[in-house]
């Protein structure tokens, strides 16, 4: 990235691996929804020109002499490299809560750059984030592994039970996964709305068998009336927020039945995060509204093996593969909306 919605390809030497770290070579590599927001708006953490990319998938090509590697990999290894580095050392990594480490750090951004590239660089505080795969998982599927770690956190912290009814605002790669876990944990119904048709229609087409009906809202419609009509004014058992709308937090709350669990999984902008809610809707239905950021190791291997079982039904999300010479489409491809997750294939 050369600017704000400018990106350039350049020739570099190949990298050389810190004597603690290592070097991938990279097979696929997913755009992320924060490259997304990083290319379009900027980011004090990329600093122009910079080599964004925090989903890689590759080849461990290098390995330093001094490099702590986790006991089931190897050089030569097909892996993938989690984006959430943590120092492994405060309470909360301690605790399996790598997501919500003290000092964490993000792969892709200052000072680590990103996997756009043919040869990325392991930095040693991202060698114990290295998760081999399994041989039938195709590379550019595994790149999904970090948001679908993320998706799977929400999911969890929605804890679906057998016959639960779900609502899931935003129809983007992250909702389309939800809905897939939330029909695999027992939900009986599951409902997306989306404010992009083209969207909309584009999740239905790779995920419309897990999803009992789907809507558009808009700044005259936020759902909640479809919700309740369909549910015979009880509302939702569960409903993820997966999408950056202040207007689909409200909803959320309105829509939700008595004792229902909301989880808000897409933040807002830094520069304006405070939502207007509700209250009331919270403290006379005694709902239990949940946040959902990043994800644990743990998440990280159970989505590797998920992704495995599953290959078959959550591969069509990657809806669209670009060499590394036309990043700039695969960016201008998000902003229209046309598609799901995008992969860069160096």
């Amino acid at each position: 990235m050369t600017d704000v919605n400018a990106v350039e390809v350049r020739d570099v030497e190949e990298p050389k691996p810190d004597p603690a770290g290592a070097v991938l070579k990279v097979e696929a590599c997913g755009i992320c929804g924060t490259d997304a927001r990083t290319f379009f708006n900027g980011d004090p953490r990329a600093p122009v020109p910079w080599q964004l990319g925090h989903e890689p998938v590759g080849v461990l090509e290098e390995v330093g002499p001094d490099a702590d590697l986790p006991p089931d990999v190897r050089r030569g290894d097909r892996v993938f490299l989690g984006s959430i580095l943590t120092c492994g050392e405060c309470r909360w990594c301690v605790d399996g809560f790598q997501n919500l480490c003290e000092r964490h750090l993000l792969y892709g951004y200052e000072p680590f750059p990103g996997a756009y590239a043919e040869w990325a660089l392991v930095p040693p505080i991202a060698t114990k984030n290295l998760i081999p795969l399994p041989d039938e998982l195709p590379s550019d599927l595994a790149t999904v592994a970090d948001p679908f770690a993320c998706a799977l956190n929400g999911v969890e912290m929605l804890d679906v039970r057998l016959g639960d009814v779900v609502v899931i605002l935003g129809t983007g790669p992250i909702g389309c996964w939800q809905a897939v876990m939330c029909r695999d944990r027992g939900a009986s119904t599951i409902y997306m709305t989306d404010v992009n048709k083209d969207r909309l229609d584009v999740a239905l087409g790779v995920v419309g068998r897990f999803v009992d009906d789907a809507w558009v809202t808009g700044e005259d419609d936020d759902g909640v009336e479809q919700v309740m009509s369909r549910t015979d004014g009880r509302g939702a058992d569960r409903v993820s927020v997966a999408a950056p709308s202040k207007q689909a937090q409200q909803a959320a709350l309105e829509m939700a039945a008595k004792r229902a669990r909301v989880v808000y999984f897409a933040g807002l902008p830094k520069h304006d995060p405070v939502s207007p809610l509700d209250m009331n809707q919270l403290h006379y239905k005694e709902l239990a509204i949940l946040g959902a950021y990043g994800a644990t190791h743990r998440q990280y291997r159970i989505t590797m093996d998920y992704l495995n079982r599953r290959k078959d039904d959550l591969a069509p999300v990657v809806t669209h593969r670009f060499p590394l010479e036309r990043i700039g489409e695969a960016f201008a491809t998000i902003r229209d909306g046309t598609g799901l997750k995008m992969v860069i294939v160096p």
